[in-house]
């Protein structure tokens, strides 16, 4: 299992950070593929819990649209767009008559969790700085995760939430977010320029972990409701794209507004 997870992290990240390089469609199409791909788990785990997706197709066919508009930078076909596939949710129970709306709305919430907040990762590499904003985001992130992992499993021993995910414990939590809020003040040492201060490297490394972790929860929330262990198995070791990309997802809109307004 270790050795699985070991060797997707050798090959999976040089790749990742290779389209982060390319920028521009290249790493637009990388974050297309991740979000149908998460999608479609999110999918398969609402069919696992019971609930009959609405109209699949839509979502499909609307993610593109949606990065489109990102990649463009036009904010009113953005906005166009998510109101308008709001109102298609919405309306679907009505002319549909055996959709349920609780079915209509979770599998809207499953568009904006995947497409909706991946549009957020290719908003962030197109900004000016878009390259090194984005790679630092991934390295919150990751450090994050692993060392959460390393912590958790060397000195875990209280249950940080254990209706939801019973091995996450409160030792690797805080293990997560030291590690976050040290990348943070490693990377204001190494990139003067590119943050206001140290305290603004920590405070920005601190607050990406804790929202990623917030976002892993709330995967693990869903399969939970679902009864399944991993969104998926594409992935060796780690399970599926949602069970990787979770914190990603959920972080990215709050990095990008950072960085917007802060940096």
């Amino acid at each position: 299992m270790l050795k699985r997870r070991v060797m997707t992290i050798i090959i999976g990240v040089p790749l990742i950070i290779f389209f982060v390089y390319l920028g521009g469609y290249w790493f637009g199409i990388l974050v297309l593929m991740i979000s149908l791909l998460g999608l479609k788990e999110y999918f398969n785990l609402m069919k696992k819990g019971g609930w009959k997706p609405v109209v699949k197709a839509s979502g499909y066919f609307f993610i593109p649209l949606a990065l489109y508009a990102a990649y463009k930078g036009n904010l009113s076909l953005i906005v166009f767009l998510w109101v308008f596939l709001f109102a298609v949710f919405n309306l679907f129970p009505i002319f549909l008559p055996k959709v349920k709306y609780w079915e209509s709305a979770i599998s809207f919430w499953g568009i904006i969790s995947t497409g909706g907040t991946g549009s957020f990762l290719l908003a962030t590499r197109l900004l000016p700085e878009g390259f090194l904003a984005t790679v630092f985001f991934f390295i919150f992130i990751w450090v994050t995760d692993i060392m959460a992992y390393v912590i958790g499993s060397l000195a875990g021993r209280t249950p940080l939430a254990p209706q939801i995910s019973p091995r996450k414990t409160v030792e690797g939590a805080i293990g997560g977010l030291a590690g976050s809020t040290l990348a943070g003040l490693i990377l204001a040492c190494f990139f003067p320029l590119f943050f206001p201060g140290y305290l603004s490297g920590m405070l920005l490394g601190l607050a990406t972990g804790v929202i990623g972790s917030l976002g892993d929860l709330s995967q693990s929330a869903l399969k939970r409701s679902a009864g399944a262990k991993d969104s998926g198995d594409l992935l060796p070791g780690h399970g599926g794209i949602l069970d990787r990309f979770d914190s990603l997802f959920f972080a990215a809109p709050f990095y990008y507004l950072c960085f917007t307004k802060f940096f």
